[in-house]
């Protein structure tokens, strides 16, 4: 009876020990302090235009009833406001101006333009192009709305977060999403984008510095991150319950221990 109190124990230890995650698979850039160059993210890359993009254009001249074609909110009559005009996904896909099949927007007095290809720079200087056919002193803004970046799998809080800082990298998207869960693998973190030449997809390890330098650190409009589930996730739900049944048969091997 001693025998099997003892391997009661063994076992017990023996399980707790398999379901224990290493932390070492769970650190960030472990080696980045040993490699400073590796701790230096690569550039910001630039969007380019396409078709299906919403966009923000606002034309200001010294004619204000030109100014309130373009933004109803610096009428006097309009009290919504810019925020109220582009603050939310339905308000942006009706105020914004839609990038069309032929890469054209359609903007009221000047017509179509064609922005596809483009980068915001780009895209202004051409609506300037046209402005100053028809307005004296007109100043051009161009802001890309259709900003979303997709999170899921084994993050805290999986969704679509809507961000307009060009320097978004997957840190900030995880960051957003409040982090991984217990459960994830961050040495395969899956990124999904759409290219002119189709989807593409990318993997990054994170727990290397040299992701930093990865041309998918940075995230682009409509860019999906999955985060995959680590192997680990069945051994701990399959262990967990190999551990409830050795449990139960070492209790009840010391229940009858103590009897006899």
């Amino acid at each position: 009876m001693k025998n099997l109190f003892l391997f009661g124990l063994v076992t017990l230890f023996a399980v707790n020990i398999i379901s224990c995650r290493s932390t070492r698979n769970m650190k960030y850039f472990k080696d980045a302090l040993n490699d400073v160059q590796q701790s230096i993210p690569g550039p910001i890359p630039e969007y380019v235009i396409r078709t299906d993009d919403n966009l923000y254009v606002d034309i200001q001249s010294i004619n204000m009833e030109v100014n309130q074609l373009f933004s109803p909110s610096k009428s006097a009559t309009y009290s919504g406001g810019t925020a109220s005009e582009f603050g939310q996904a339905s308000s942006q896909y009706l105020n914004g101006y839609r990038v069309d099949q032929k890469g054209m927007i359609l903007l009221p007095v000047l017509g179509e333009v064609k922005v596809t290809g483009l980068t915001e720079e780009g895209a202004k200087n051409e609506i300037q192009k046209k402005a100053d056919e028809y307005f004296k002193g007109a100043t051009i803004k161009v802001k890309i709305l259709t900003y979303k970046i997709t999170v899921l799998g084994e993050v805290k809080n999986p969704g679509v977060y809507y961000n307009y800082d060009k320097s978004i990298t997957v840190l900030d998207a995880l960051g957003l999403a409040n982090g991984t869960t217990e459960f994830a693998s961050i040495k395969s973190v899956l990124v999904l984008r759409n290219t002119p030449s189709g989807k593409k997809s990318y993997r990054l390890d994170l727990r290397t510095g040299k992701s930093l330098n990865s041309e998918i650190f940075y995230l682009l409009p409509n860019d999906i991150l999955y985060v995959e589930p680590d192997r680990y996730k069945n051994n701990a739900l399959n262990t967990s319950l190999l551990s409830i049944t050795l449990a139960a048969i070492t209790t009840t091997i010391l229940i009858l221990s103590y009897i006899k």
